[in-house]
Order: structure tokens, then sequence, then C-alpha cells
């Protein structure tokens, strides 16, 4: 059973955010495989992305066909799946958790498993069965800032300027007018992204919102307000009346929620280090592969420390089993961005590739654990890593 807190499923890949890389570092070797694939490509046969998976950094795909096609496919594989429904508690005893306790307009919803899966992005499950869910940076927990994403229409390609040169004019203009509501530095200006099938329609994550906490709901209506304004400057203030091609533009939509990129995580029975990513270390017990590199955006201010020259052509790291697994519990498995990882390495496989890979492996654990009435930690990781090949993953 699938049980989801929004009124749609797919999470940050429905707010126009673009797909980060299946393949290796300037390479058109695929590292992400299995599920995720199967879903770009059935994305792509119905027209809804047009680029070659194997030649593109960023994947920009129509995120309303998104939602449809996950859809299709969670029909297809049988899944019970409940909607609006945030998680309100956890029943657990010792080292094992025994119920979930969803939210109904009507009343609570139990629901009692095998096995968990937390793929949250807040480690809310692990957080209410008690473990232990550190945030942010080690030093000071300080977490990345918040994107508001939102779409445009009315662009007029054929006349925009290189987005390098659109973030220097963002520069210029923050210097002169002695800063923005945006505090967005120009080198760290991400851009925009055309959407497949919508001519003159583009999506944009340019939005920085420093929050200190991303599970408080009192900040989050903080941050939602923030980006709005934000959303607002960056069209009216900047875009129309200073670059070429924008002079006609308009909102078409802005993301139904902030864009979170870090709050909790789990501890697991291992955490991924920088130094496993820029060792490209290939673990024992990998179930994921990705090619993302270190990207910081600084919770202190307008700046992003991205190391993209850290990946020589065709590099890639793995992302090892240890990293799913909950240390203090037995039947529990983390995906996505509160998977183990320290600070640093988690700005590289909190992405959407890296999530979706997690993801499948999280889910085929848990179905073994299962199936086989084993704890986490302690099933075969070789058949583990076996039935993801099956399934046209790429685990190392």
């Amino acid at each position: 059973m699938l049980a989801e807190s929004l009124p749609y499923i797919g999470g940050n890949g429905t707010t126009g955010l673009p797909i980060s890389s299946f393949r290796a570092a300037n390479n058109p070797r695929l590292v992400v495989g299995g599920i995720p694939l199967e879903l770009l490509l059935r994305l792509k046969k119905k027209g809804a992305l047009q680029s070659n998976l194997d030649q593109v950094d960023w994947i920009c795909l129509d995120y309303e066909r998104l939602q449809i096609e996950m859809t299709h496919m969670l029909d297809e594989a049988g899944v019970e799946m409940i909607t609006h429904a945030p998680l309100v508690s956890v029943e657990h005893h010792e080292r094992r958790l025994n119920a979930a306790l969803l939210y109904s307009k009507d009343s609570l919803l139990r629901y009692e498993a095998k096995v968990f899966v937390d793929s949250s992005g807040d480690a809310q499950l692990a957080n209410l069965a008690g473990l232990p869910t550190p945030v942010g940076r080690q030093r000071d927990s300080k977490t990345q800032p918040m994107t508001l994403m939102f779409t445009l229409g009315g662009i007029e390609d054929k006349h925009l300027m290189s987005w390098a040169e659109t973030a220097l004019k963002w520069e210029e203009l923050r210097t002169k007018r002695g800063g923005w509501l945006n505090p967005r530095l120009g080198p760290a200006l991400s851009g925009g992204f055309p959407i497949p099938g919508k001519p003159g329609v583009w999506s944009f994550n340019v939005t920085r919102i420093i929050v200190d906490k991303g599970t408080d709901s009192r900040l989050l209506t903080q941050a939602e307000k923030q980006g709005r304004y934000q959303v607002e400057e960056f069209v009216e203030s900047f875009l129309r009346p200073h670059i070429p091609g924008y002079e006609k533009c308009y909102l078409t939509q802005i993301a139904g929620r902030v864009g979170v990129r870090e709050t909790r995580r789990i501890v697991g029975h291992y955490e991924l280090q920088k130094s496993d990513l820029v060792a490209q270390r290939k673990f024992s017990d990998a179930i994921a592969c990705n090619s993302y590199p270190v990207d910081i955006h600084s919770p202190d201010g307008g700046s992003t420390h991205y190391e993209e020259g850290s990946f020589p052509n065709g590099a890639y790291y793995t992302i090892p089993y240890g990293c799913l697994v909950a240390r203090d519990a037995d039947n529990l498995l983390a995906s996505g961005r509160c998977l183990s990882a320290s600070h640093e390495a988690l700005a590289a496989v909190r992405v959407l590739s890296a999530a979706m890979a997690t993801g499948e492996a999280a889910g085929t654990a848990a179905a073994l654990c299962s199936q086989n009435g084993q704890i986490a930690s302690k099933i075969d990781r070789d058949i583990l890593r076996g039935r993801l090949r099956e399934q046209n993953a790429i685990v190392d």
C-alpha cells in the first residue's frame, strides 16, 4: 500500500523540477534503470519527454503527464493507494514498527504492516517512531534553503539570451538595486527549462527561501509566502522589463507546495559520505547508482557550492543498502532524501534520479523481508541485488 500526504503522487517531480541525469558524468552510459527508466520511456512514447536520456544531464518533462503515467503504473501493479492521508503517529514496540495511523477527515485510519518504507523526504515515519533523525549539516543542524518552482507561458524562445547572460544581468541589477527579495547570487541562479509539448512554456528553479526548519508548518507557511513574493519579483521586476523574449510572458502555474531540499534523515547501518562519492566508490552491497555531484545551496545566504568538476567523464558512484536500513528498527527502510547520509553526501543523492532508484531498492527489499519473514538488516544482499537486476535496475 502507498500512503501519500498530498492529494497527488509524484512529490517534487510534479512541481516542474527537471529530473536529474540518468547517465554517468558526461557519458552516454545509463546508470539508472529499472522502474524509473520504464516510467520515463513510457512518458517519451507519449510525447511528454523529448530528450534522449543518454545525452542530457537535466530531463525536462510534462509533469502533469507524469502524474497520470504514475497512476497508470500503480494501477497496473495492483497497488492500493491512499492520498490526502498525512501520517499522524506510529505504533511500535522495542525494535518493531507495528502500525501507521493516517489522517482522514472522518477518523484516523490504522494500517498494520510487516515492513515499512519511509519515503516521506522528512524521515517522518522514523521520527514518529522515536528513532534518531539528524537534521542538516553536522555542526549546527542548518539545512539547505527551499525553492518554490513556477512556470511561465508566452515566452518567445527565439529571442532568448543564454542563461549565463541572464544570470549576469540578475547580478548587475542586484548590485544596482542594493539587493533583491530573492537572495540568490547571479552564479547561483539555476535556470529555466522548456516543458516538452508546450511551446513557449518553461519551468523555473530560481527562488531561494531560507527557513530554519522544513518540518514546522508555521515556518513552511512563511516559506510559501516568501516564495510567492519572489516569483512575483522575478517575473514583474526582472524578466519582463529587462530580459528579451519575456516581454509577453505570464504565469501559468506556481507549484502546489514549496520544494524542500533537506530536513531529517534516518541513522542507518551505514552513513554515506562525501568521500564515497568523490572516490566513485563501488560498494559490495550497492543497490543503486548515480552521478549527480555535491550541490549545496548555502543555508546561510545566496551562494551555491556545486562540485561539477569533481567527476571525470564516465564517472558515477553507488549507494549501499546499509544507507536504507534503519539502525534502530528491524522493519524500517528509507529512500530518497531521508536515507542515511552526511549533509554533504545528501546534497548529491537528494535529487530525483537517486530518490527513484533508492525507492525501487527499498520497495524490493521490503518485499523480500515480508516474503521471507526476515528483518531488514539480515536479508541476503546478493539476492536483493539479483532481484533488482531482474527488474532491469542498475546496481553497479
